[in-house]
């Protein structure tokens, strides 16, 4: 009998599985610190926040960067968020406004906000500071998702033991307390990481290197690429071994083990990293006026 792909989010006798008492006692940490954390990077406020208040309002102030005679910032980055800001948006104004006014409370905000409920009430549907805060607690379930998604593989294929370790180590690290709710391509390729190793680690290796073409090619940092080269090359020696079983099992002709195997794999992977790119550059196309690669820009300029 061939063995099946372990469901990602719900191992058997998982601690960490999506739903389960630590789970929720984690997400619920996470998210109530998420706004406590100071933004101690200047790329975020400027070179992030900035360019998608402009995607949402149509205002906002350019970095160099994005000025289209460099280009080495990617509009396909911020257009999810954006997409998360207008759900959040929609959810403020359907909730009535006596919710709302806890909301500030509820995300540990500063007691200027806390206080301030005829405040909210005048901005209405423009209530950009407290939307702010949600799009923070927002990355900090993407994180912690990611992060539930790695603990969980490492207690269903590794051992309990390293899982909790793991688990009291990524708890406390300061440098999770920052980075859980940056908006920043470090933070967003640390959550892909953890999905891609995940997915690796559950046999799932279609989606791991699917993970790592997204934090390549769709988050505009591609120097992240050296993080995903072992996922690259497990996925093809499990696919050598494969075919090599088959083979051995008469299933599959001798000249269609190794190389066919290798040779397939890398087809996928350019079939779907063209694809990506495609797509990231129709983006960037509409937004710059004119076909560009930030990708390579970025790389370039680094260079």
């Amino acid at each position: 009998p061939t063995s099946q792909p372990h469901n990602l989010m719900a191992p058997p006798n998982s601690p960490f599985s999506w739903g389960s008492a630590l789970s929720i006692l984690y997400v619920a940490f996470r998210v109530s610190t998420a706004n406590l954390a100071p933004i101690t990077d200047c790329d975020e406020v400027f070179n992030y926040w900035e360019p998608l208040h402009f995607v949402l309002y149509g205002t906002g102030m350019q970095t160099w960067e994005y000025a289209p005679q460099y280009a080495l910032r990617t509009y396909a980055y911020l257009l999810p968020m954006a997409g998360v800001a207008k759900g959040l948006q929609f959810v403020l104004d359907w909730l009535p406004l006596s919710i709302v006014q806890q909301l500030p409370s509820l995300l540990l905000l500063p007691d200027v906000m806390q206080g301030s409920s005829s405040v909210i009430s005048s901005l209405g549907s423009q209530n950009k500071p407290l939307l702010f805060a949600l799009l923070r607690s927002s990355l900090a379930v993407f994180s912690c998702y990611s992060e539930l998604s790695f603990l969980n593989a490492i207690h269903d294929c590794i051992s309990p033991n390293v899982a909790h370790w793991t688990a009291i180590c990524s708890w406390a690290a300061a440098g999770n307390f920052h980075a859980n709710q940056a908006y920043l391509p470090s933070s967003t390729v640390m959550i892909l990481w953890r999905l891609s190793a995940a997915y690796q680690l559950k046999g799932r290796h279609v989606g791991a290197i699917n993970w790592g073409l997204l934090a390549v090619l769709a988050v505009g940092w591609p120097f992240c690429a050296v993080l995903f080269v072992s996922t690259g090359c497990w996925t093809l020696w499990k696919a050598v071994c494969k075919s090599s079983q088959a083979f051995a099992e008469g299933r599959r002709a001798a000249n269609s083990t190794t190389l066919g195997s290798v040779l397939r794999v890398l087809k996928r992977v350019a079939t779907r990293a063209t694809v990506l790119q495609g797509i990231v550059m129709g983006i960037d196309y509409c937004y710059y006026d004119q076909l560009v690669s930030p990708i390579w820009n970025i790389f370039a300029y680094n260079a």
